[in-house]
């Protein structure tokens, strides 16, 4: 089969690899879609988690059943799926706690599993969802990302009411956005630096603060100037950081959302004099489910994030899209 792979010397490939062979447990899967994520461009570029390479990169995707393991129930040749990436192993002390997303020797699509930017791809069953007929696989590779996005908003605990900030305007930040006004809260900003990504805002309120002395100020105006509840750092930025902190009001969250490398500076002593708090957001806790449900909700239309489709063998253009087109691109789809 045809595979995009990371090579030792940082090099991303189209190569000819075997179709993986499957365990008892797993299905194989005859891709549909695969979607680049930002970790994908941050995997190649820099390496963060020091994957083992080569590997096979990619781990938002949906596809076709191919195959089914031999202790599979619930699935059967010819299903339509969605797919999530963490294969939690049910042992570690997160895992027995509870926390199986924060597992500690979790397998991951295109880290220390073969990933889904290849014609085919093995997954574990209890990992694999059946999607509607009319949910397109590029929709249906949303899946995890709607699944980790709904797990940023559970960690900004909002009551009925409250504002929410999002800052970043890029895919996580829109698809935020879009399950953040489904909830009862009195108004949902998205601040960004792209005019065109923020016009996928929809129903939350866009502001653009590129080049504006004052961001924080413009931020803040949007809610009457008090500040918010609750901001979600969707940008892996130290400034954004520093920006959202100043954006809350006594007693409120800032949710770390995107990672951001190396060492950021905090204000602590704000952080004091407010009783603010500081919460990361990684992985979701079960929230497959409901993330699939939300794929085929008309009033979200996640479908209109996939702003391009590509075959496996433009995987050139389709990455240099993704990680510079912000102007004219927001997901970015292998269709196969």
């Amino acid at each position: 089969m045809k595979a995009l792979r990371l090579e030792v010397d940082r090099q991303l490939r189209l190569v000819d690899v075997e179709v993986p062979a499957i365990q008892a447990n797993e299905l194989l899967i005859k891709t549909g879609a695969a979607t680049i994520c930002t970790s994908d461009i941050n995997d190649i570029r820099e390496n963060p988690f020091g994957i083992q390479l080569p590997v096979i990169l990619g781990h938002e995707a949906a596809g076709t059943v191919a195959e089914v393991g031999e202790q599979v129930k619930g699935f059967c040749v010819g299903d339509r799926v969605a797919t999530h990436p963490v294969h939690p192993c049910g042992k570690c002390a997160a895992c027995r706690e509870g926390f199986s997303h924060l597992c500690l020797q979790m397998g991951h699509f295109g880290l220390n599993m073969p990933g889904t930017f290849a014609e085919y791809y093995r997954v574990r069953e209890d990992r694999a969802r059946k999607i509607q007929d009319k949910v397109d696989f590029p929709t249906a590779s949303l899946a995890e990302p709607a699944s980790v996005c709904l797990e940023a908003l559970a960690q900004a605990r909002l009551a009925t009411g409250d504002s929410l900030l999002i800052i970043g305007d890029g895919p996580f930040g829109q698809i935020i956005a879009r399950l953040a006004v489904a909830l009862p809260l009195s108004k949902v900003v998205i601040a960004g630096w792209d005019s065109f990504r923020l016009s996928f805002a929809r129903q939350a309120l866009p502001l653009n603060t590129k080049g504006v002395a004052d961001p924080v100020a413009l931020m803040k105006e949007a809610v009457g100037g008090d500040g918010y509840p609750a901001v979600i750092l969707a940008v892996g930025s130290p400034q954004a950081f520093a920006d959202g902190l100043k954006c809350l009001k006594p007693k409120g969250r800032l949710v770390v959302f995107s990672a951001i490398s190396g060492q950021t500076s905090v204000d602590l002593f704000y952080v004091h004099i407010k009783e603010l708090e500081i919460i990361g957001s990684c992985n979701d806790q079960d929230r497959l489910d409901e993330a699939v449900r939300m794929l085929s909700d008309p009033s979200l239309a996640l479908s209109e994030l996939i702003t391009h489709r590509f075959t496996l063998a433009d995987y050139r253009r389709a990455f240099e899209l993704a990680e510079i087109g912000k102007g004219e691109a927001l997901k970015v789809s292998f269709v196969f």
